[in-house]
């Protein structure tokens, strides 16, 4: 088995347990998205390793004592290897999915290069899309993006 089959393998069980443990407990969390658009006007959308079906943007959980403007900075850095430029927060989002109420803080960002580094123990595949063919997403994933376009 290769290491890449070993981690997908991985991170979808953390995910199915992370699921059960939040059934029981009802977490409130912080997240944080950002839809980063390039000098093409195109936005980068991620394909993450527990959610490999669908298309969403870089982010994650905001950290004890972090700040949502901290976060969507280490997030995307940290996902996808790209220091964002001209972040702008957007709006909240409150989802009440997988057994918890998250916050969902939404950023829109511009960077001036093209290139990105995934992390592969938590994305699958990164691309840069056109808002007019874009690809498979999730329902959170349209609601986030219905706030910036």
């Amino acid at each position: 088995m290769s290491n890449k089959t070993r981690n997908k393998l991985f991170a979808q069980l953390i995910n199915k347990l992370n699921r059960i443990y939040w059934f029981f407990i009802r977490p409130k969390t912080k997240g944080v998205k950002a839809i980063i658009f390039n000098p093409d006007n195109k936005i980068l959308m991620v394909r993450l390793t527990y959610y490999p079906n669908t298309w969403t943007f870089p982010g994650g959980g905001v950290d004890a004592n972090e700040k949502p403007e901290d976060a969507i900075l280490r997030e995307c850095k940290e996902e996808v290897g790209i220091k964002l430029e001209d972040v702008n927060f957007i709006t909240s989002l409150n989802f009440n999915h997988e057994y918890k109420k998250d916050t969902l803080f939404v950023y829109k960002a511009k960077v001036n290069r093209l290139d990105f580094t995934i992390d592969r123990r938590e994305v699958v595949e990164a691309n840069w899309f056109n808002l007019r063919r874009l690809p498979n997403m999730g329902k959170n994933a349209k609601r986030i993006l219905e706030t910036v376009i």
